[in-house]
């Protein structure tokens, strides 16, 4: 007859894990929140019985037929068990004769003082790896830390991207009390120049919702390891129909080869619209279809950490514009430079304001650095109407906080440079054109959203003399 099985746990045990123990050994017992030796004494009907603890695998050879000898029946017979390369005879598979005196902190730490040791390797602990979790919630982390068995979980934020996998086999040996403090505390890891990434989180000391939101665990272990980096932001690429869109796209790719793209939505606010809802980070990149990138433009960004609230929130929630070249008349500033948008804020803008870009947020900052060279005189059409859009906002002074002798500067460079460059003369008169629209309707919300509507733009195109001309 075989000894009584117990299959026990101090806390609830999983159970597709004791579906598997109980196919192979049928006649087991689960008991599950046990606190005391007792508790599994009282389910006994044999003189001995069987403790089996929750974290242990069972070798397959082993089919608990051992018989206890006469002379050995007063100890507690424990069998081998393996951590990694490590061999114990403590915390494993246990034989029990019911009559035994074990105290509470003998069951506590699974250490028998009148025992016999059984040198034959049983079982195995399951556990020699921290389970791992893509956790960006307060709620799914609380939840985990319930549910997770062992003591220790990875939280992995979705904004990071892990480095170093080989930070994945740190595991803390269950028996070897140097790591008590170890399993028992969070673990912080570098994100590049920061601990605000990769955690190994604590069941026992679980975080505050504060020191969730700010990646700023009160007690923590620091390591001085670099095992991750934030993840970039997503790059998209917005075209409608400009000729040259392709070539540049393909161009983009060797650069950023994720990069997305949004190509045919009608109207400036809905383009932008759509790319903020294809990104999946905080903030995204805008290149312009006929944006044509300078070599030494990487898309990048100062990195505030979590903790770091009040920088980060500044930085997400303002519209950053990089420098463009214009190719005709040679002037660096914002005009068709590479953006870099709050994601939130860009679903949210007001689609009725005549300036995408400064509708989105107050806060705007134009970073002194070229991004790009705006290639939009393409052909005739592309190139009169990107001078007029961009003519009709600087005569309009459309854009707060310009300053006003550096916009007119600007506009009469517009209207008067750049004849012998190719489409030149385009570009001259559409900024006329643009100007003397908005010197008429600068007051006038509905004329002057009509210089996002193409359609229009086309129409007012074909009626210009440059163009009859033609």
């Amino acid at each position: 007859m075989i000894y009584d099985i117990f299959y026990v746990s101090k806390k609830e045990i999983v159970d597709n894990e004791w579906k598997a123990f109980r196919q192979r050994f049928p006649s087991a017992q689960k008991i599950e929140n046990v606190k005391t030796i007792n508790d599994i004494k009282k389910k006994s009907f044999t003189k001995f019985f069987w403790l089996v603890w929750d974290d242990q695998e069972i070798t397959e050879d082993f089919n608990f037929e051992y018989r206890v000898e006469k002379w050995d029946e007063k100890y507690i017979h424990t069998f081998k068990t393996q951590y990694k390369d490590k061999e114990y005879y403590r915390a494993g598979v246990c034989l029990v004769p019911k009559s035994s005196s074990i105290s509470q902190k003998e069951f506590d730490f699974r250490f028998f003082i009148n025992k016999k040791e059984i040198p034959t390797i049983v079982s195995k602990f399951k556990f020699t790896t921290y389970k791992k979790y893509y956790i960006d919630s307060y709620e799914d982390y609380l939840k985990i830390c319930k549910q997770e068995t062992q003591s220790l979980f990875w939280r992995i934020p979705s904004d990071i991207e892990i480095i170093d996998n080989s930070i994945f086999d740190l595991h803390f040996d269950p028996l070897d009390s140097i790591y008590d403090y170890d399993r028992s505390i969070n673990h912080m890891f570098k994100n590049d120049n920061f601990y605000d990434g990769l955690m190994l989180a604590s069941k026992d000391k679980v975080l505050m919702e504060k020191e969730f939101k700010y990646r700023f665990p009160i007690e923590k272990k620091e390591w001085d390891i670099v095992v991750s980096t934030p993840k970039p932001y997503d790059v998209v690429f917005i075209s409608y129909n400009e000729s040259n869109a392709d070539v540049n796209y393909e161009k983009l790719k060797l650069k950023k080869p994720d990069a997305k793209r949004v190509h045919g939505v009608k109207g400036i606010h809905n383009a932008h619209i759509a790319a903020a809802k294809l990104a999946g980070t905080e903030m995204f990149w805008v290149v312009d279809a006929d944006a044509d990138l300078v070599d030494d433009f990487n898309f990048d960004i100062q990195y505030f950490p979590y903790y770091d609230a009040g920088n980060r929130l500044e930085q997400q929630s303002t519209v950053h514009v990089w420098f463009s070249q214009n190719p005709i008349n040679d002037l660096v500033y914002g005009y068709g430079g590479v953006k870099l948008l709050p994601t939130k804020l860009t679903l949210e803008m007001d689609t009725a304001s005549v300036d995408m870009t400064t509708s989105i947020s107050e806060k705007f900052k134009v970073v002194d650095q070229i991004s790009n060279i705006s290639v939009f005189n393409v052909d005739e059409f592309s190139t009169w109407k990107s001078a007029f859009r961009e003519c009709a906002k600087l005569a309009s002074k459309i854009i707060d906080n310009n300053d006003n002798v550096e916009t007119d500067d600007r506009l009469e460079i517009w209207v008067t440079t750049g004849k012998d460059r190719m489409y030149g003369d385009f570009a001259i008169a559409g900024a006329t054109a643009g100007k003397a629209f908005a010197q008429q309707h600068w007051w006038n919300e509905e004329q002057m959203s009509k210089i996002n509507d193409f359609d229009w733009l086309k129409t007012e195109f074909e009626k210009c003399p440059i163009a009859l001309k033609k």
